[in-house]
């Protein structure tokens, strides 16, 4: 079957800008297609037309190529995929499959991704033009779902699937498939179906430009059951690590083929056992690879200073550490089993061997009061003395496809529309917060993280002032080696593109 994959434009609202780095998920979905004999055609709207920027909607920048380009570069498929991962995200996502829909009004279209996992029934009411939706892990389902479409089989066999019957208004569930377990069998992810020089030449990465960056998998899933997290309704709680040879054959092969020097890996949680991380790290300083790397959010479970020692020699230079409260009360309330003490030990520890740390904090959480609020304050500012470099504060959202989405749904406190996916975007708007706490209003949450926010990094530049004469020369440079510099950088990106938007709106 002729197959499309569409990535949409990366989408941001105020002044924190969208972070333009390659979606893995649309990769491996079309590398198993491929592999089972589909003709696969990935359009990458963010990567293809990586410089464009328009304002959506008014006040939404939208990063990639327009609509209206696709009128050329989409051609006539079977099936037109799309992947919708971030919730915020939908309302731009739907009006672009109704737009695709104009283009080709008979081909079958598919959405997956974390936010189709989370509302899949909601997704094909919403957007009538879509006919099914796939939840969940991603790649056997859609192999299988080719299969029954190529031979005009019935939907009904294929796992995690939600779709419209045929001439009907009824939608079907099929129970959820089972997770890969040997994710060693999945093909490399299609790098060659994206212009991923676009993103390579530019150094993009998550906030920090070390070079020629690919994001990896070294594992899948994550364990635990975080209620404020999606993670249990995407992937269960399986957790899978790729054999550590394998990992670093992917690295090696980047590294010839792509001049890559620097990996961040997108793991849900990349460090759960001692022995994964242990073996990635041995395998790297045996082939004597010169590279860096980073780690997404960790826990404390599987970490101490010689882990952490061990992942500095073999390239680890940035870890981001999600303590979320310091508050055990509010911690337990949300099935969070973080020792906020042990991290703290152990982000001494990070630096003193030199790793770049940063970590997150959600305040305004249900269970969350003055008392929880204050001593997570304390702890922001401990970590400005104790030398670290970033922090993060984001106020609580019910966050579609987690346990409290789904709470707060039943109770009748969230109402699906449009502006409540659009108010997702206050995650990353500090003019502004959504407050689902009974204890903070939305004037209190927005001043709270912009108070903890402002103390954290004036008692961090006061006792570390070097790092501003750094923060200003790296952000003149367009070169961050901090996630706050390529904030920063990201920022001043942003009032450019809304002062040119205003300037061209007034001629």
């Amino acid at each position: 079957m002729n197959i499309t994959l569409i990535r949409p434009p990366a989408y941001s609202v105020g002044l924190m800008g969208a972070q333009l780095v390659p979606f893995l998920g649309i990769l491996y979905i079309s590398a198993v297609a491929k592999k089972n004999g589909h003709n696969v055609d990935i359009i990458d709207m963010c990567g293809e037309d990586i410089n464009h920027t328009e304002i959506v909607h008014g006040k939404y920048v939208a990063y990639g190529m327009p609509f209206s380009k696709l009128n050329e570069r989409l051609k006539k498929s079977d099936v037109i995929g799309f992947t919708c991962t971030f919730s915020q995200d939908w309302v731009f996502n739907k009006e672009l499959i109704q737009y695709v829909r104009k283009l080709y009004p008979a081909s079958i279209f598919v959405a997956g991704g974390e936010h189709i996992s989370a509302l899949p029934e909601y997704c094909l009411e919403d957007c009538p033009e879509l006919n099914i939706c796939v939840a969940g892990e991603g790649e056997e389902v859609f192999v299988k779902l080719l299969d029954v479409l190529e031979k005009k089989g019935d939907l009904s066999e294929v796992p995690s699937l939600t779709y419209r019957e045929s001439n009907s208004k009824t939608i079907c569930n099929t129970p959820r498939g089972n997770r890969i377990r040997n994710i060693d069998e999945i093909p490399l992810p299609s790098w060659d179906l994206i212009p991923l020089e676009n993103y390579l030449s530019k150094g993009l990465n998550y906030h920090i430009k070390r070079g020629r960056t690919i994001p990896m998998l070294a594992t899948r899933g994550c364990p635990y059951n975080c209620t404020f997290c999606s993670n249990s309704n995407m992937w269960g709680n399986l957790w899978f690590a790729r054999d550590a040879k394998l990992v670093v054959d992917e690295m090696e092969y980047y590294i010839k083929h792509y001049n890559a020097n620097n990996f961040v890996f997108s793991d849900l949680t990349a460090v759960v056992n001692k022995k994964s991380i242990i073996d990635l790290c041995n395998e790297i300083l045996a082939r004597k690879i010169n590279i860096t790397f980073q780690l997404p959010t960790l826990r404390t479970e599987a970490l101490d200073y010689s882990v952490l020692k061990l992942m500095f020699d073999a390239g680890c230079r940035e870890l981001d550490f999600a303590i979320e409260s310091a508050s055990k009360e509010v911690l337990k309330s949300v099935n969070k089993k973080n020792d906020p003490g042990k991290i703290v030990q152990l982000m001494r520890d990070g630096l003193n061997i030199g790793i770049n740390l940063s970590t997150n904090i959600i305040i305004g959480l249900p269970k969350e009061g003055w008392k929880e609020l204050l001593t997570t304050y304390f702890l922001v500012i401990k970590l400005a003395f104790v030398g670290l470099q970033e922090v993060n504060i984001f106020p609580f959202i019910p966050y579609p496809g987690s346990k409290l989405f789904k709470d707060f749904l039943e109770n009748k406190k969230i109402e699906l529309n449009d502006d409540y996916f659009l108010n997702l975007f206050a995650y990353a708007d500090l003019a502004r917060a959504i407050s689902w706490s009974e204890n903070f209003s939305p004037k209190v949450l927005s001043f709270m993280r912009i108070f903890l926010m402002a103390n954290f990094y004036c008692f961090m530049f006061i006792l570390h002032p070097k790092r501003i004469v750094k923060l200003i020369l790296n952000t003149i440079k367009g070169t961050p080696a901090t996630k706050l510099e390529g904030v920063v950088s990201r920022v001043i990106k942003n009032i450019k593109i809304s002062s040119f938007s205003r300037k061209r709106e007034s001629i």
